[in-house]
């Protein structure tokens, strides 16, 4: 699997996929990281990858310059949030799949209406209902 961080400078991109690869290895051997410097002429390889567009409000952030980039190129990517060191948790959750992380907290999933709100009136599905619509904003 190949596994392209960008979005920060280049030294916090290689520890973050040195740590990351120190937990991954165990689960898959054949994984390989890229972090690039941001370039007019970079593309993605031709092998299949996963592009995790790192982002955060701290000095040296390059990640709205990385998606103007990455868009351009119509590559797809999943961009991650966080703040400082906080972006190995949320990396993991994005390169493993949802069933084998355990001990990273997940949002839930949202309960699937089932009824007729006109005759429903609970207050508790309404309270779901509208601070789910307003989380989607």
């Amino acid at each position: 699997m190949h596994i392209v961080l960008v979005g920060l400078p280049v030294g916090r991109m290689q520890h973050l996929a040195a740590s990351l690869r120190q937990v991954l290895t165990p689960i898959n051997p054949h994984l390989n990281f890229q972090t690039p410097e941001l370039s007019p002429w970079w593309t993605a390889s031709a092998q299949p990858c996963q592009i995790l567009l790192c982002s955060s409000s701290e000095a040296g952030n390059a990640s709205a310059d990385w998606r103007a980039h990455l868009v351009n190129q119509g590559l797809s990517f999943q961009v991650i949030h966080a703040e400082e060191q906080g972006f190995m948790g949320p990396c993991l959750k994005a390169l493993l799949p949802p069933d084998s992380v355990t001990g990273l907290s997940r949002q839930s999933v949202p309960i699937r209406w089932q009824g007729v709100c006109e005759t429903c009136s609970d207050p508790a599905c309404e309270l779901r209902l509208f601070s789910g619509l307003l989380q989607s904003r």
